[in-house]
């Protein structure tokens, strides 16, 4: 167990961490420009093109990886602990892909230049992902056995790539714009970057925060055996439901600002849990953080050192995700 001066320290060490690659991404990108430049624009700088460059273009974009970083993680860990899965991610049980499913039914069915249709977007979102991890988690379920990790996991996948099948012949009936849209989702690109989705969607997300933090104890009691649960007045099924749709909810919201990203719940949640324990009053806040550091990361990354390519953040994310799914599915199989 760590001490509470341990866990300070390590807090403040991400609170650190989270200014410097916040800095970092402001200050570095397209244009030629330095941390001066940067900060001189909140000192009341009368550079026209650096103040429309961070506050409309830099700015944004950072605070939708913020949003969603933070979304994605804590959605992670919610399905890790409601599954008992070290595996367990919203984009690998396909929350991500029903989510982005019931978008492009939404783009393709609606004129996305409409802001009442964009408003909409969420609800769609939030039903196709919805729907999708309640059918993964049915069909996985066996009568008198309840789930097994690995058939979750497989079942996830699968239905994934159905749902991704049938994206891919909504798009081919779609106009150049709509199908741009949908295919820069897919890969993973932040789309959310502008102050109008941000918001509509951030005070959403901060809510579903704080609705999180507040099941704490929780998820705490349901990291023990289901006897011991119960026994402790846990009402099971009903909490789990409730899980899972904040969970879903988290991830079906992300996805409208940045993408179809996968693997940052499951590295999150398992770094978080290597440095915290697996106490959910630490473990969730400090998810926050991690996912945050992931993803801006990975974003400034795309942004800078892969300059000119195009490259999305989503495929970032994926290098450095993918090789850490295989080694903790490998040491979950051993």
């Amino acid at each position: 167990m760590i001490s509470h001066k341990q866990i300070k320290l390590r807090f403040a060490s991400l609170l650190l961490l989270f200014i410097f690659i916040f800095i970092l991404s402001l200050s570095v990108g397209y244009a030629n420009s330095s941390l001066g430049d940067s900060l001189a624009v909140f000192g009341g700088s009368k550079s026209h093109l650096m103040l429309l460059i961070i506050t409309k273009i830099r700015l944004p974009r950072i605070i939708a990886c913020i949003l969603g970083g933070a979304s994605l993680s804590l959605a992670g860990v919610l399905l890790q602990t409601l599954t008992k899965n070290p595996l367990a991610d919203s984009g690998i049980l396909g929350i991500n892909t029903g989510a982005g499913l019931a978008v492009a039914f939404a783009v393709g069915l609606t004129d996305f230049s409409d802001p009442a249709a964009v408003g909409m977007t969420p609800i769609f979102a939030m039903l196709g992902g919805w729907t999708t991890i309640m059918a993964v988690y049915l069909i996985s379920r066996k009568k008198n056995h309840g789930i097994s990790p690995v058939r979750l996991i497989v079942t996830g996948v699968g239905v994934s790539s159905m749902l991704s099948g049938v994206m891919v012949t909504i798009i081919s009936r779609l106009d150049d714009y709509k199908m741009s849209y949908i295919v820069e989702w897919l890969s993973g690109k932040v789309t959310g970057g502008n102050w109008t989705m941000l918001g509509l969607f951030a005070p959403v997300l901060i809510l579903l925060w704080v609705l999180t933090y507040s099941r704490s104890q929780a998820l705490n009691i349901m990291n023990l055996n289901e006897q011991t649960a119960l026994a402790l007045g846990l009402q099971l099924q009903k909490e789990r439901l409730y899980i899972l749709m904040l969970s879903t909810a988290l991830a079906a919201f992300s996805v409208i600002l940045v993408g179809n990203i996968t693997f940052v719940g499951l590295v999150a949640g398992h770094i978080t849990r290597r440095i915290f324990g697996s106490n959910h009053h630490l473990v969730l806040p400090a998810s926050v953080f991690v996912g945050i550091l992931i993803l801006l990361s990975a974003d400034t990354i795309g942004r800078v050192l892969l300059v000119g390519t195009g490259i999305p953040t989503g495929l970032v994310v994926s290098v450095i995700g993918a090789p850490y799914f295989l080694y903790l599915m490998l040491k979950t199989a051993a």
